[in-house]
């Protein structure tokens, strides 16, 4: 078979291709990109831990910017070990699992607020009306960021991802549109702090006073700071807590022993995040030969880690393809792996639980029309991007 990650398919819902690729052994190479899409759980395991020398992070973590040479947002994610860890590391205690725990009184008035008016109305989608708004909020909060700014520009963010059937690339005109409004405001957000820096909040201002071996925080890197923490920080917990509340629906004996038990919350996001794994691909380049299970890797080539292939992998988990939040397991990739594993993933998974624990509080036997939902469509982000609830009793 031949695989493109831009193809209508994939874009789609990959996951029968992933099945096919999977069938094979090892990597495969995609000859148009000079590309290697490592499918397999072990492969794309072992490539960001014992081969974490090998490869290089500079050319982008995405696919329009590895394999269409889109324009690469050089921050701390787009740098190799050495600089990265130095860079990461000036907000690395604020995500440590013990400092996330004192914000969960804050973001749980925050869900509670938002879904208020929301279990008012009985019924509202539980992506676009409810998760997505707290989680662009919260991450606005973190970068020191007023509320209409971060719910804006996380809109933007989301626009610049959208992806029309047939496009390849961030190339349609309500991409660029959107594109040249986000960065046109935070150039002059960050314009703005530096004029007067006692605006500056949370994580914007710790890095406006940083210095990395005698280098600052030029407003180019303030503008991709702003960017990459707003679209990591609301761009993929909300699918995971949406797919959570989707497939739940679909299993009703989870479901029912979810609601009876809001202990068992945490086993179905993580299994939501292994099952329909929320970032599809992260991308690699080679920086010097190298080999995977007996696959010659030579400097250059570009690599593809599939997380959502390897989260369903059959030679890790038992029963892949099947969603079930009492499984157990050793290990998962949801958050990634190695030195460049999320740096949120603890705040993601009390941010998450906390979401669904409230929304369970008031949601009785809800139910959801499947045919109502909608996937993302996209090279980048899986998972849903609209699903409405009827709140039941």
């Amino acid at each position: 078979m031949e695989y493109d990650p831009f193809s209508d398919e994939a874009m789609r819902d990959p996951q029968n291709i992933y099945a096919k690729l999977r069938a094979g052994d090892g990597p495969y190479f995609i000859e148009k990109y000079n590309a290697w899409a490592l499918v397999h759980f072990e492969d794309v395991w072992n490539t960001s831990t014992k081969h974490e020398e090998d490869i290089t992070f500079r050319a982008g973590p995405t696919l329009t910017s590895v394999l269409l040479d889109e324009p690469v947002p050089h921050f701390f994610p787009t740098m190799d070990m050495s600089e990265h860890r130095k860079w990461r590391r000036i907000v690395h205690a604020d995500y440590m699992k013990g400092h996330v725990e004192k914000d969960r009184e804050r973001i749980t008035a925050l869900t509670r607020e938002i879904l208020a008016p929301l279990k008012a109305k009985g019924t509202f989608d539980f992506y676009k009306d409810y998760v997505n708004p707290v989680l662009a909020i919260n991450a606005g909060h973190n970068l020191g960021l007023p509320r209409h700014k971060a719910v804006e520009w996380c809109r933007l963010i989301d626009e610049t991802l959208h992806r029309g059937v047939g496009q390849v690339g961030t190339t349609s005109e309500r991409n660029q549109k959107a594109a040249q409004q986000l960065i046109g405001e935070l150039y002059a957000y960050v314009g703005k702090l530096r004029a007067d820096p006692s605006l500056a909040g949370g994580q914007v201002a710790k890095y406006l006073a940083a210095e990395v071996d005698g280098t600052k925080v030029d407003d180019e890197g303030m503008v991709n700071l702003l960017s990459i923490f707003l679209t990591v920080g609301s761009g993929t917990t909300p699918s995971v807590c949406a797919s959570a509340v989707y497939y739940l629906a679909q299993h009703p004996e989870q479901k029912r022993a979810v609601l009876d038990d809001l202990s068992l919350v945490p086993k179905a996001f993580f299994e939501a995040g292994r099952y329909d794994q929320p970032t599809n691909i992260l991308c690699r380049r080679a920086a010097r030969d190298f080999e995977i299970r007996g696959t010659q890797i030579k400097a250059g080539q570009n690599l593809l880690m599939v997380y959502a292939s390897a989260n369903r992998d059959a030679a890790e988990f038992d029963r892949p393809d099947e969603f079930d939040i009492f499984r157990t397991y050793r290990r998962d990739l949801t958050f990634g792996v190695g030195g460049h594993m999320c740096l949120g993933m603890h705040l993601a998974t009390m941010a998450g639980t906390i979401i669904l624990e409230e929304f369970f509080k008031v949601s009785g036997d809800y139910k959801i029309n499947p045919e109502d939902c909608v996937r993302n469509y996209g090279e980048f982000l899986s998972g849903f991007l609209q699903v409405p609830v009827e709140l039941g009793t």
